[in-house]
């Protein structure tokens, strides 16, 4: 009977110990490589609004911190140059073992200020300048260390994840002393002078935003009209209206370029009003979209079915083939980067993994690596059969100058590809069949071994 125990003890223990790497192996995803941010210590950090006591302080420490898609292009080549794409870690070393967005990857304290300048940012009109009292700082040599690094931090995690706060860019930082011990001021600017933004006036602000809204919604009435319901349909009719009304225009002298009101007012833009525009719109259907930024291009990541593709509509406009169309035509519309893997190879690019253009950094501000980035798929994205019917209905007739465009003339490496919902769900039902399975194998065992 012992001999009994001890086999059916044993069979127990290598099912608990199968179960858990099963289990392990499904939820260690992997992010591109980044240190996970830490508190320093407990700070108190409030909004603050007495700029008299600032005036009266005296200025400790102040720095400017200018965003990368605002370097010159010899800086941004230098870094291109230094890059190195072969350092991964596991994200099982990090709190959360799935990506959200930046936010999430900011400590506690960076969180603060985040809210902080984030609720100040949305204001109409948004405060330009923003002042921050924080209290319970005992090594101030320490803290303009952990300032310098946690503003890039949280400045990029505040520009990634919200595309409408268009002049957030370069800032200015400073810090003055308070009449409290242990307690200073630390003031934003976040139009400093010398920069494309300064000056600008509240009402113009005001004005841009209200611009930017009208498209959107504009955007919004459209996909409704044509009854899209499924992500992917949504995020093809944006990638395609993107394309089909955006003029690749590469002028310093227009200082919208890189921005959502770029694209979406202007419809002359860089690479960054594609991919902020993008972003923006796909926001407003709860779609997971971020942005992805190497040394010298901006791009998406989007998340379907809980995996992670790329989208570069600026890659998919025929002008950066040197084919230029007016705006308001469709003509070879292209979807070489629309919700594709990462071993994708287009026709006339590198494999995106390959492609130094796409090689990711880590700060929206330098090559520090203060963010992670979700693992993206392998293999492309393939569309089930309601996803290819509902695109199949789309023209484009309302928002170009052309004939009506329907996307079953077009030629879409992914059109004559399915994976149905009805597949999808069958293997998610064998997993959970499989784990119940299991469950009552061991429940049954540990009976018996009770009962012996």
């Amino acid at each position: 009977m012992n001999r009994i125990k001890d086999k059916i003890f044993n069979i127990l223990l290598y099912i608990f110990f199968f179960i858990n790497i099963v289990w392990g192996n499904t939820e260690t995803p992997k992010l591109k490589k980044k240190h996970q941010s830490k508190s320093n210590n407990a700070l108190i950090i409030e909004y603050y609004e007495n700029s008299n006591e600032i005036n009266n302080g005296n200025l400790l420490f102040k720095s400017k911190i200018t965003p990368i898609k605002y370097w010159e292009d010899r800086e941004k080549t230098e870094l291109k140059s230094n890059l190195n794409q072969n350092d991964e870690v596991n994200v099982s070393s990090l709190s959360s073992n799935k990506f959200t967005n930046f936010y999430d990857q900011l400590n506690e304290n960076e969180k603060q200020f985040y809210n902080i300048i984030y609720k100040s940012s949305i204001k109409s009109p948004p405060d330009l300048s923003i002042n921050i009292i924080v209290s319970g700082i005992r090594n101030l040599d320490s803290f303009y260390d952990e300032i310098s690094e946690s503003s890039e931090r949280f400045f990029t995690a505040l520009a990634y994840d919200n595309p409408e706060l268009w002049w957030i860019g370069t800032f200015y930082i400073s810090i003055n002393s308070s009449i409290k011990r242990y307690q200073y001021i630390v003031s934003f600017d976040l139009a400093p002078e010398n920069t494309l933004f300064h000056g600008i006036a509240d009402e113009k602000i005001i004005e841009i935003n209200e611009e930017i809204e009208d498209i959107k919604y504009d955007i919004m009435n459209q996909i409704s009209n044509l009854k899209l319901t499924t992500n992917y349909a949504i995020l093809r009719y944006i990638h395609d209206y993107l394309v089909t009304k955006i003029i690749y225009t590469l002028d310093e002298s227009m200082i919208y370029i890189r921005t959502l009101y770029g694209a979406l007012v202007e419809n002359k833009c860089v690479c960054e009003g594609y991919a902020e525009a993008f972003q923006y719109i796909a926001q407003q259907y709860g779609i997971n979209c971020i942005i992805a930024r190497s040394s010298v291009h901006e791009w998406n990541f989007v998340e379907l079915n809980d995996k992670w593709y790329v989208v570069d509509v600026t890659y998919d406009d025929p002008i950066i083939r040197g084919v230029n169309f007016p705006s308001g035509y469709n003509d070879n519309l292209q979807l070489d980067y629309f919700l594709t893997g990462k071993e994708h190879k287009s026709d006339y690019s590198l494999k995106y993994s390959e492609d130094p253009d796409h090689f990711l950094v880590y700060s929206g501000y330098s090559d520090k690596y203060i963010i992670n980035y979700p693992e993206i798929e392998d293999s492309d994205y393939m569309p089930n059969t309601l996803e290819l019917q509902e695109i199949d209905l789309i023209d484009l007739s309302n928002i170009t100058n052309s004939d009506p465009f329907h996307y079953s003339e077009m030629n879409d490496s992914n059109y004559n590809k399915t994976n149905d919902d009805s597949t999808s769900n069958s293997n998610k039902a064998n997993n959970k069949l499989y784990i119940v399975n299991i469950f009552s194998l061991l429940i049954t065992l540990n009976i018996l071994y009770i009962l012996l």
